[in-house]
């Protein structure tokens, strides 16, 4: 797997993760790193170039999810008294990435996983880059 980032200047400035290959158990934190170290700086408006991958496993899905969470403001690390599990809030749900990931041109195998695992729920897809960027 092979990650391209670029950085499209804007008011908000927007990274452009491009992904070439598969997104598997071998690689997602790679994913999850790289999408993180971009929220952190410079942007908080991403789109995830899945043009180029073929394949995304159960691993894969939740690299996505994870990077959902970060680019929704969801704390990742957790004080000692909220770890406990009835103080945890819940926030696998969380659907505001959508307005700040967005995914590009999954290719077929790819889009049916996302939508199979009910992920559109938390990205906008979209089929050109153009339009991605102007979504922000």
């Amino acid at each position: 797997m092979e990650l391209i980032v670029s950085i499209q200047p804007a008011e908000e400035p927007i990274a452009i993760m491009q992904i070439k290959g598969d997104i598997n158990a071998s690689n997602f934190l790679e994913v999850v790193n790289k999408a993180q170290e971009l929220y952190n700086n410079p942007a908080h408006n991403l789109i995830i170039d899945l043009s180029e991958v073929t394949s995304v496993s159960t691993t894969g899905l939740v690299a996505l999810h994870k990077i959902a969470l970060v680019y929704s403001g969801v704390p990742q690390e957790m004080d000692q008294d909220a770890a406990t599990k009835d103080k945890r809030p819940d926030f696998t749900h969380s659907s505001n990435a959508r307005k700040y990931v967005k995914l590009l041109s999954p290719q077929p195998e790819v889009d049916k996983a996302l939508e199979k695992a009910g992920m559109k729920l938390f990205f906008k897809v979209f089929k050109d880059l153009e339009s991605a960027i102007e979504s922000f």
